[in-house]
């Protein structure tokens, strides 16, 4: 386009008249290769040119035709045929030059006619190298898309057999968190089996605690009834109190002791009797909420182990299936990839070989 706005009608008509008057034949590549020298570009286009050379050659003709041709008779047909010769040369010389005018009327039609096939041929010379060399500016852009795509190819068959190679990583870690979780459920079957063992030994415990209930609600009714019968042998003893008093004062002293000191031993047998059977209640309490608190401890303790240990594995399990599953969705998109690159290759390559 910048040569286009700098060959000018001026400039074209300049170079035409330099050619004619060195003697050579202005057209439109002679004058075009003149321009192209002095402007230091292509020349401009045949399109610009033409239509300006061909207006100038017209003017040219115009003005070269614009006097008839005038030459004096010849010296032997004056000295023959005197005044009447010169009118009759004058008429053959109008009648020459009326048939002169229609002929180069008849020439300027076909040398118009010439010269627009000639401007037409040329456009279509120029649209041609055009499209050749926009054809050309292509087969190279195409070559270089080629080529990068024949890097990109070889990169994604490189990402694709990395990728390859990690999803038969994955598969194998996936396997090995498999036989993980299967070990896991083995190790949790076996947590049960612990669990229902233990279960089992706290029912045993339970049992023993209510056997141990019953035997503290059993020494409580003994103590009861020994409480009773206590009452009892009291009440015998006021009896015999009694007894004594009604049988004389003599013996009231003696029975007062032997009625004491029979009381301070009841009393210290049913005190003791007391004192064992709360300890013994006691004992047994203590003991079996202990063995109850430990069994459960260990329970809870082996509980939230195995609870932790399963949701591991389980958190484990989803990533590396996720993760797979990734992975996958990856290797396929970059076959699809590689497919898209190889069919844009071979397409770009039946393009080259046409």
């Amino acid at each position: 386009m910048a040569s286009e706005a700098i060959i000018t009608e001026e400039l074209i008509c300049k170079a035409a008249e330099q050619l004619a008057a060195e003697g050579l034949r202005p057209t439109n590549e002679t004058v075009r290769e003149l321009l192209a020298k002095w402007t230091s570009t292509k020349g401009g286009s045949y399109a610009t040119i033409g239509p300006v050379l061909r207006a100038w050659k017209a003017r040219r003709k115009a003005a070269e035709s614009a006097e008839p041709v005038r030459e004096a008779a010849p010296q032997a047909v004056l000295d023959k045929v005197q005044g009447w010769a010169t009118e009759m040369w004058g008429v053959a010389l109008e009648l020459a030059n009326g048939r002169l005018a229609s002929e180069r009327e008849a020439l300027e039609r076909a040398r118009l006619d010439l010269e627009a096939e000639t401007a037409e041929a040329l456009a279509l010379a120029e649209k041609r190298e055009d499209e050749r060399d926009d054809a050309r500016r292509q087969i190279a852009e195409l070559a270089d898309q080629l080529t990068t795509a024949q890097a990109e190819r070889e990169a994604q068959t490189e990402r694709a057999a990395a990728a390859e190679a990690r999803a038969a990583e994955l598969d194998k870690r996936a396997q090995e968190l498999h036989d993980d979780v299967k070990a896991e459920r083995a190790r949790r079957d076996h947590a049960d089996e612990a669990r229902r063992t233990v279960e089992a030994e706290l029912a045993t415990q339970r049992a023993d605690g209510a056997r141990l209930t019953q035997r503290a609600a059993d020494l409580e009714r003994e103590l009861e009834a020994h409480r009773e019968r206590s009452a009892v042998a009291l009440d015998q003893v006021r009896a015999d109190l009694e007894r004594v008093q009604e049988q004389g004062k003599a013996d009231a002293a003696a029975a007062r002791q032997e009625h004491a000191e029979a009381l301070a031993a009841l009393r210290k047998q049913h005190e003791g009797e007391l004192v064992r059977l709360k300890d013994a209640h006691q004992q047994a309490m203590h003991e079996q909420k202990q063995r109850s608190v430990d069994v459960i401890g260990k329970l809870e303790a082996s509980k939230q182990r195995m609870e932790s240990e399963l949701n591991a594995a389980r958190k484990e399990a989803r990533e590396a299936t996720g993760q797979l599953g990734r992975l996958t969705g990856e290797l396929d998109a970059l076959r699809t990839q590689v497919a898209t690159q190889e069919a844009t290759i071979r397409g770009f390559t039946k393009k080259g070989d046409k």
